[in-house]
């Protein structure tokens, strides 16, 4: 299997930047590298969750977007699909993506930076 090949593979199988760079510099270019179906099922890496309370929340198309704040103070906006949260509920999840000046048309607004997330996990704080 040429470098190139094997390279594309990992990175389709989300093995991280750190790891891969690692990898590929310990390779001998002449040997051929075997992969199974097998080793690609047993290849997970596990996302950090990044959690926080809700201070603004906006409901456009199929998303709902959130305005958290962090412990630190910082505020950013994620995406996640449809969701009952509301102000004040803590929220916690896993980063899947971010754009930069990312339009939404549902909501007619540009967001300088929005963070699409999955695995929403929220908390009413009464």
């Amino acid at each position: 299997m040429k470098k190139k090949t094997l390279v594309t593979l990992l990175l389709m199988v989300n093995i991280q930047a750190e790891t891969l760079k690692d990898f590929v510099a310990t390779q001998d270019t002449n040997k051929s590298i075997s992969i199974t179906a097998q080793d690609i099922n047993q290849t997970s890496i596990v996302k950090p969750y990044y959690q926080g309370f809700i201070v603004k929340v906006e409901q456009g198309g199929a998303y709902t977007y959130l305005e958290v704040k962090e412990a630190t103070e910082k505020t950013f906006w994620i995406a996640v699909t449809s969701a009952e949260a509301k102000v004040g509920d803590f929220v916690r999840f896993q980063k899947e993506l971010v754009m930069r000046d990312f339009k939404s048309k549902a909501l007619k607004r540009t967001f300088d930076e929005l963070m699409f997330a999955s695995g929403l996990q929220y908390r009413v704080n009464k």
